[in-house]
């Protein structure tokens, strides 16, 4: 370890001509020696106190950033070989560790650029290897000529001549192509079947001309197909690597679609057989559209994939799925804008096709709050219904670019074509729910005037207990059940004669067993009522119980009584005791809350009463309250 020096007029690292500075164990410059401050033309204010990335007059790259902290972790001293882009040449580190931050040597090495190692080429086909091939783009002068070539048919290869006749292949192909290309070109191995090559100059047609004649002198993988195919595109000195590649990989891509080269991979086909399968369970339109944003999230290796409806002149997100750490989509949910400031969404809606962009920055109408989002790649597919554009699935990269592919967007238009065909199943469902739900209501108010309910009492318990369920997580259709349920809560009661339902008094023994059996009767009728859910008819027999067990008419106890009767058995209790009677006054808002708090845990669920009470506080006295829920 090397000695730490105090700070003086003179540090003895001032006098050492090479670049040497520490940082402690944030990464922050404490001290930067005199040539440093000379070569990168700083003082010392300007540096001290800033972390190493911020302070750079270039971003460190990400290699010496991981020495750094291997340091700091390990308190091993280690050393380095980079590309330096300053120094055009190659620099050696060596990282010393020092009281738990660090002490840097940078110095230069022998060696030039273009002198490469063995282990800088790949052993099967003699081109650069991806790492080399990066370090060597740092010597570039722009523009260059980007080519992805992608190898037709490898897998055909091995399974018909082995490995070994796929490696001779491969060896065939990159042998051509580097005998083919200018000396200036490089040419990298950047995965097991695909090339990249860097052509100086931005004459596209040229290097397409040469690549096409070689692939058509090279054996094909079989009869009638060509060797390899390619996209191209031109890489501009202010442009990133990564989004010149994106755009030459869609190009390819798009060349690969016309030669039908091969359909989806099993596991693909597989995912997609299995998210339609997902999609047919799910009942409820607000799950449809969930799930199947959070599987195109992962099935495509999108970051923000959002729903857009389209209502009329404007259009607003209702769902959205993001991957872990991106930021949410701008505007947020449902916030409305006009439709014509939505950028592809506006295109779809109009054009009724899906629109993409592998470069979403070069489109001449993109939108710059989108940009200012870091989009860099999207596709927004429409959704129809009854022939008309009513919403837009919207998939987004965030500060990367993400290559478009056919297959891609196939998959985007047939999951809008599985959501079409299921909302409007739902949409079906749903009127004839919304059909027979009103049937039950209106004979929840027969029974209230046949009975001495105040009018309104069925609809408000009603729209209680939905509210008070969905406060305690229910799921749409288990509200629904509830709904019904709190409808048809009293149809018993048809079977009780007029003189003990509507006498005034209070009633005898006799008559309370026989008002009491209404509970059953009423369960008994609505079983024969095809269609209605279990949790419905739970609310019709055991609304009454208590959950210390001296309710009827099974003396259930706690957690035994069905989740939808322990709801609303406390939406009843508080409606009734808040309105008039012919039997009794009404009670206040006030005094009706405390008896509901009064009987948690005799009467009602204590966590039922939690969540009513809960709700009860955002509200108003009297009605108000029940409109609060």
């Amino acid at each position: 370890m090397l000695p730490l020096f105090p700070h003086a007029s003179v540090h003895p690292f001032d006098r050492v001509e090479d670049v040497m500075f520490t940082l402690d164990a944030n990464e922050r410059l404490t001290f930067v020696n005199a040539f440093a401050l000379k070569a990168w033309g700083k003082e010392p204010q300007e540096l001290l106190g800033r972390t190493y990335q911020d302070a750079l007059p270039t971003k460190a790259q990400p290699e010496v950033m991981t020495a750094f902290r291997h340091v700091l972790k390990t308190q091993q001293r280690t050393e380095l070989e980079v590309f330096g882009d300053r120094h055009q040449g190659w620099i050696g580190l060596i990282i010393y560790p020092d009281d738990g931050g660090l002490t840097v040597h940078v110095r230069p090495l022998l060696r030039s650029a273009g002198n490469t190692s063995h282990t800088d080429f790949d052993a099967l086909t003699g081109c650069l290897t991806r790492s080399a091939f990066v370090q060597a783009q740092r010597t570039l002068t722009f523009p260059q000529v980007l080519a992805i070539i992608d190898l037709n048919l490898l897998k055909s290869v091995n399974t018909r001549l082995g490995h070994s006749g796929g490696d001779a292949h491969i060896r065939t192909i990159a042998h051509a192509l580097r005998e083919a290309l200018p000396v200036e070109a490089l040419i990298c191995r950047w995965g097991g079947d695909e090339f990249v090559i860097l052509c100086p100059g931005r004459d596209q047609n040229a290097l397409q001309d040469l690549l096409d004649e070689t692939n058509r002198a090279l054996p094909g993988p079989m009869p009638n197909t060509l060797a390899f195919t390619v996209g191209l595109t031109v890489w501009e000195a202010d442009t990133a690597y990564e989004r010149a590649f994106a755009i030459a990989d869609e190009q390819l891509q798009l060349q690969k679609e016309q030669f039908k080269e091969a359909a989806p991979g099993a596991r693909e086909a597989d995912a997609l057989v299995t998210f339609s399968q997902e999609l047919e369970a799910l009942q409820e339109p607000g799950d449809l559209i969930q799930h199947a944003l959070d599987r195109l999230l992962s099935l495509l290796n999108f970051d923000q994939a959002t729903y857009a409806i389209i209502d009329e002149n404007e259009a607003f997100f209702s769902h959205q799925a993001l991957r872990e750490g991106v930021p949410a989509p701008q505007p947020a949910l449902n916030v409305r804008v006009p439709l014509a400031e939505t950028g592809l969404v506006d295109t779809v809606h109009r054009t009724r096709t899906t629109a993409w962009s592998t470069d979403y920055p070069s489109l001449s109408d993109r939108m710059p709050s989108v940009i200012a989002q870091g989009v860099k790649s999207g596709i927004v597919t429409p959704v129809f219904r009854q022939g008309q554009v009513v919403a837009a699935i919207v998939l987004r990269a965030v500060n990367r670019w993400q290559t478009i592919t056919p297959q891609m967007r196939k998959i985007v238009e047939l999951t809008a074509l599985r959501l079409e065909h299921a909302l409007e199943l739902r949409r079906a469902v749903g009127e004839i729910q919304r059909t027979l739900e009103a049937g039950m209501l209106t004979l929840g108010i027969v029974l209230e005037a046949r009975d001495f309910e105040t009018q309104g009492h069925t609809t408000r318990a009603a729209s209680m207990a939905e509210r008070l369920g969905k406060s305690l997580g229910l799921t749409s259709s288990h509200l629904s059940h509830l709904r019904q349920g709190a409808y048809l809560h009293d149809v018993g009661k048809l079977c009780i004669p007029d003189q003990i339902l509507r006498k005034p008094g209070k009633l005898t023994p006799e008559e309370w067993t026989t008002m009491q059996s209404h509970v059953q009767q009423g369960y008994d009728l609505a079983t024969r009522l095809p269609g209605l859910p279990q949790n419905t008819l739970d609310v019709i027999r055991s609304h009454h119980e208590h959950w210390d067990g001296r309710g009827y008419p099974d003396g259930l106890v706690g957690a035994n009584i069905p989740l939808s009767a322990r709801i609303f058995a406390v939406c009843d209790v508080y409606d009734a005791l808040i309105s008039e009677r012919p039997y009794k006054n009404a009670w206040s808002h006030e005094d009706a809350v405390s008896e509901i708090e009064q009987q948690s845990g005799r009467h009602f669920d204590p966590d039922v009463v939690r969540a009513f009470l809960s709700l009860m506080e955002g509200g108003t006295n009297g009605g108000g309250v029940a409109r609060a829920l």
